[in-house]
């Protein structure tokens, strides 16, 4: 597993390069734990070797669900990366409260909102508390239907493309031909502008599929059931995924 050596990355630069290298990173889904012990969770998955702590924060208005919001974000005490993933109806007005909470990695959705570009202006700040004044790490997010130009006026404001594999908030779905083809398109659009965004791909993520995100060059794979899969032990899961064989 990755260790916490990102502790010492003092920029965001510094940071997207870690991530590129050593991958993939897996970014672990605390809403799949045990909602009754997430204290216990956190200490499992910082012993485990976890670098980066994924909260799923859903609003109930995006997606059916709703979940948890920047008061988990805050109270979640930990050495890990806060990885927030805002599936929510008006990202830019939740932004500030995450932000305070800590976060060090913020997705927006592009469906539906009609201010992406502020949105990426507001990330374009320091995280709460670094004392290097390491800047939050940018992401926008695209569901399964969305397409890849969306993004082609904003690659030189973020630092990361998160591939959604399965409609927020259902079940089913994994990784497949469809993400494989939008991650090769975003890799010509950002050739042509001289830039290269970190790939991350969430959504049915198991011991089976975790090889598929793996050679679709993803540097972040984002994994909440699997992780926390009865039986086993956290470190035994994670390690199972990492050590899976390739497609």
């Amino acid at each position: 597993m990755p260790d916490l050596s990102f502790k010492d990355l003092a920029s965001r630069e510094a940071l997207v390069e870690w991530l590129r290298s050593g991958g993939p990173h897996i970014s672990v889904g605390l809403m799949a734990a045990d909602a009754m012990a997430y204290g216990k969770a956190i200490t499992e998955l910082e012993e485990a070797g976890v670098s980066l702590l994924h909260f799923d924060i859903m609003d109930g208005v995006f997606c059916p669900q709703m979940t948890a919001g920047p008061g988990l974000v805050k109270a979640s005490k930990t050495a890990m990366l806060k990885d927030v993933h805002l599936m929510v109806a008006d990202p830019l007005a939740q932004i500030p409260a995450h932000l305070a909470a800590g976060a060090d990695i913020v997705h927006v959705h592009a469906e539906g909102m009609l201010h992406l570009h502020r949105a990426l202006v507001a990330l374009d700040v320091p995280v709460a508390g670094c004392e290097s004044g390491r800047k939050v790490l940018r992401s926008v997010a695209l569901n399964p239907g969305t397409p890849v130009s969306i993004l082609k006026p904003l690659l030189r404001s973020l630092e990361m493309v998160t591939f959604i594999a399965v409609d927020p908030g259902w079940s089913g779905g994994a990784p497949d031909v469809v993400v494989a083809d939008k991650i090769a398109e975003l890799k010509v659009m950002a050739g042509e502008q001289g830039v290269d965004p970190l790939v991350a791909i969430d959504g049915g993520i198991t011991i089976s599929t975790f090889p598929v995100a793996r050679a679709m060059g993803a540097h972040v794979i984002v994994s909440g059931s699997a992780t926390f899969k009865a039986g086993a032990t956290v470190k035994q899961n994670l390690t199972a995924m990492l050590e899976a064989p390739g497609n």
